[in-house]
């Protein structure tokens, strides 16, 4: 019966030790062949994911079959190479470190992986998506999620030699109610940075004016702050926590084009149906000629009022952006002002009749 279950044990032993060579063997096999792509990027996700799991693998493998061979070793040899004492401590000592490989191996393996996963996400998705909400989010979270993993690795060795977690949980817990209360403004801007990220509201390069006088281009959006390089080219760093509290008008949102609107009036002795036609020809000329013209765009006229000295009137069209509405507008004055002149319409000074009795 004893020999039966020797024999049983020392065929288990050699079936591990067998089938842990060969999978450290077939895995360094793969790693030097198929997974040999870690100064290649562009690679196939499943060889980078491979190529940094198969050496962690691989020593794991080893551990095991050495481990194996020396309870194979125990069962051959028994007394004659070490004391019932001394290899029941050698056994402990063996199986603690191969357990403890394990939970090293495991926790390497998922940081290095997760890793590759938002890198490959990054290249081969991210850009493809309408916002940049992921372009932003992921390098903060390849920083942050490791650290995590590692944490839980380490307080998961400490529980396996041991020592007592909770204590350690509930400092970590009052810790973070004190680091999140001295930090309190910095979260809140990485808050309101992620409202304004996930919204989509801001680009790069759009014109945007915040409530308070401050104008000019997005240049980043960041986690923190959104920088902004105003009308003189200086760069404004503007905290994310008054962006999302603040009225933000952004002049490249739905669209780049800027609305004009411009006010004149002529003398009342004046053909308004001539005025009409002359503005019109004005405008339909700076369709042709302006490079400040929004594309698909109509200019429109239209009286508005018996002034005190002229008969006034407005004049709409679309520029292509914020910078090429004042130039266009430039154009529009110039234009009706030129083509005035030369049809002898006037466009009369105030005025005031003074009637005297005696």
């Amino acid at each position: 019966m004893m020999d039966l279950s020797l024999n049983a044990s020392v065929l288990i032993s050699l079936i591990y030790i067998a089938s842990s060579l060969v999978a450290a063997i077939v895995l360094e096999v793969l790693g030097k062949t198929v997974f040999k792509s870690e100064k290649n990027k562009n690679n196939i996700l499943y060889k980078r994911v491979g190529n940094i799991a198969s050496g962690p693998l691989v020593v794991y493998f080893v551990l095991s079959a050495v481990i194996w061979s020396i309870s194979l070793l125990d069962l051959f040899a028994g007394d004659s190479f070490l004391t019932m004492s001394d290899r029941t401590w050698l056994r402990d000592v063996l199986v603690a470190t191969w357990e403890v490989m394990g939970i090293l191996l495991v926790v390497i393996c998922a940081a290095r992986v997760l890793n590759v996963l938002l890198d490959w996400y990054l290249k081969k998705f991210a850009r493809r998506t309408k916002t940049d909400f992921d372009d932003k989010i992921i390098p903060p979270l390849k920083r942050v999620l490791p650290l995590f993993i590692y944490s839980v690795g380490a307080i998961r060795l400490l529980d396996y030699f041991g020592f007592s977690i909770s204590p350690i949980l509930a400092g970590l817990g009052i810790g973070g109610i004190a680091v999140a209360l001295a930090i309190q403004r910095p979260l809140g801007n990485f808050f309101a940075g992620t409202s304004v990220l996930t919204e989509g509201a801001l680009k790069e390069d759009d014109f945007i004016e915040i409530e308070g006088g401050i104008a000019g281009y997005v240049s980043s959006v960041g986690w923190r702050s959104t920088k902004i390089r105003d009308r003189f080219n200086n760069l404004v760093i503007i905290p994310n926590s008054k962006m999302a509290e603040s009225v933000v008008t952004n002049y490249y949102s739905p669209e780049t084009a800027i609305n004009i609107l411009i006010t004149s009036g002529v003398a009342y002795e004046e053909d308004l149906e001539n005025v009409e036609k002359i503005v019109f020809e004005s405008l339909n000329q700076l369709l042709k000629t302006s490079k400040y013209v929004a594309e698909n765009t109509e200019p429109r006229f239209g009286f508005s009022e018996f002034g005190d000295s002229n008969i006034n009137f407005w004049v709409f069209m679309q520029a292509k952006d914020w910078p090429a509405s004042f130039q266009l507008k430039s154009e529009i004055i110039k234009v009706i002002h030129k083509n005035f002149n030369i049809k002898k319409i006037t466009i009369n000074y105030p005025t005031r009749r003074i009637i005297n009795d005696k």
